[in-house]
């Protein structure tokens, strides 16, 4: 059964746990003033921020899936846990600091190879970003064990702490030096020191630093294939911002990346939903012997994901369409708009993602990432390549589209191998095919008329469909949030 306890728990880490990304959301209308940034300047800052992402991947070494997969299985032993914590936290302290040290003393050669002839400079905005990286790592792992652990206050009120630091300083930043990256930069580095002292003082008190040599040795038996798709996976979802200013211009990559953030409100999202749901299904597996297959009562919760998705997806590109020229008076920005229906329709396909990625964690079978993403990713940077030379900057939107729906099909090839999968073909490939061709449809067809009256009707026409599809949990649902113990009918 769904608690109610879910579905708060699930409010908190869907909306809290967004805002470390969620700053990037809150600071576009600063971002986007033509008095404080350029276009070529917010270009320049996406690129920076993704290399803080992929800073922080290599520094963590995907250490926060191996603890919350792990510290499920060690919930009935105090001992245990606290060797985990205490392991996994030393390992990433010397692992990490290590590789920051090293960086800073190659970074300007590597960035001179990577970036010969643009405005990418590693001092001091490149060693900003790896420092900021290593620490945000380590608060990344806090943040995802509270999660596991079920404990949703302190998780909200460290979350809290960084985004408040970060929008804070940012702004002022802007403020002081116009023109500048200095404020976004030094923002950023800013709330991750803060964030790095409020996890290390809670690991410390967790586990006292207890060390053990078995346990370090499954944490890199099972971190390092999460570390390469981490890295894989990061290449998938951001190395475009790298392909463009190669391809084309930091102006462009500023107007990708601004349509990529207006993305992010429904990611945020779908990365909460997720990050809540599966501790819920690990917890159903175990409880069913850990068998390698779906069932209804799991399905349900990823029915609720589909649901929520959908709905979602229309409600946030109206207020889009409306709000950001409100918002944003960087006029040059407005050129992504003609990105969002293709972006959109891709993130219609993250509930197949999550759903065949959950049992590849569960079951130990992460050898598998790197293999999957590696083909996938090699699919995006050659697509984004060709696409970019022959369509400009709506190849980049196309080529993020056809990824999504590629590696859809290369998990379900490699996770059926050993996972039974079992689903209502109806609720989880229907439905959000459904939808996903009308986003299409508006790009294509949709160009002579009111983009808001386009979303409007769709969204009235998801409506009907939801009801028609959904019409057995939405009852259920209704009782979940406004009743106690509300028995409730499964459904698959």
């Amino acid at each position: 059964m769904i608690s109610k306890s879910f579905i708060k728990s699930s409010f908190i880490y869907s909306v809290v746990g967004s805002l470390p990304l969620a700053t990037s959301i809150v600071l576009l209308p600063f971002y986007g003033n033509e008095n404080l940034l350029s276009t070529h300047a917010f270009g320049l800052l996406a690129v920076y921020i993704v290399f803080t992402e992929l800073v922080r991947l290599l520094y963590n070494y995907s250490v926060g899936a191996f603890m919350g997969t792990n510290i499920i299985r060690f919930s009935d032993s105090r001992d245990k846990q606290q060797k985990l914590i205490g392991t996994s936290i030393l390992f990433m302290l010397i692992y990490g600091g290590g590789m920051a040290i090293f960086t800073s003393l190659v970074g300007e050669w590597i960035f001179g190879l990577i970036f010969p002839d643009s405005d990418m400079l590693f001092y001091p905005y490149g060693l900003l970003a790896v420092f900021t990286g290593l620490f945000r790592g380590i608060f990344k792992t806090y943040s995802n064990f509270m999660i596991f652990k079920e404990r949703p206050r302190p998780f909200f009120w460290g979350n809290i702490l960084t985004f408040s630091l970060t929008v804070a300083a940012s702004v002022t930043g802007l403020y002081m030096f116009p023109q500048s990256l200095d404020g976004p930069m030094y923002g950023r580095f800013i709330s991750s020191v803060a964030g790095f002292v409020w996890a290390i003082v809670y690991f410390i008190g967790a586990s006292r630093l207890r060390f053990d040599r078995k346990i370090l040795k499954d944490l890199v038996s099972y971190s390092t294939p999460v570390f390469i798709y981490s890295l894989l996976f990061w290449a998938i979802s951001s190395i475009d911002r790298y392909i463009i200013l190669d391809v084309l211009t930091a102006s462009k990559v500023g107007i990708f990346d601004f349509a990529i953030k207006m993305t992010m409100l429904v990611e945020f999202l779908q990365t909460g939903l997720a990050s809540a749901i599966n501790p819920k299904v690990y917890k159903l597996w175990k409880k069913g012997g850990n068998v390698p297959e779906s069932n209804t009562e799991i399905n349900r919760y990823f029915n609720v994901f589909t649901l929520i998705n959908q709905i979602s997806i229309p409600v946030f590109y109206i207020a889009l369409l409306v709000g950001v020229p409100i918002l944003i008076s960087n006029e040059e920005l407005y050129a992504s708009f003609a990105l969002l229906p293709i972006l959109f329709a891709g993130m219609t396909a993250k509930v197949w993602y999550f759903y065949l990625s959950a049992p590849i964690y569960y079951f130990k079978k992460t050898v598998l990432l790197p293999v999957i993403f590696g083909i996938v990713a090699a699919f995006q940077i050659g697509l984004t390549y060709i696409f970019l030379i022959h369509f400009d900057l709506e190849g980049a939107a196309w080529a993020n589209f056809a990824t999504k729906i590629f590696q859809v099909f290369v998990l379900l090839l490699f996770v059926s191998r050993f996972f039974k999968v079992k689903v209502n073909p109806v609720k989880m490939i229907v439905y959000p095919l459904v939808y996903m061709l009308m986003l299409l449809s508006i790009h294509f067809w949709g160009g002579d008329y009111n983009p808001i009256f386009e979303n409007a009707l769709l969204f009235a026409m998801l409506v009907f469909l939801t009801v028609l599809v959904f019409r057995k949990e939405i009852p259920s649902m209704k009782s979940l949030l406004f009743k106690k113990n509300q028995p409730e009918k499964p459904t698959d």
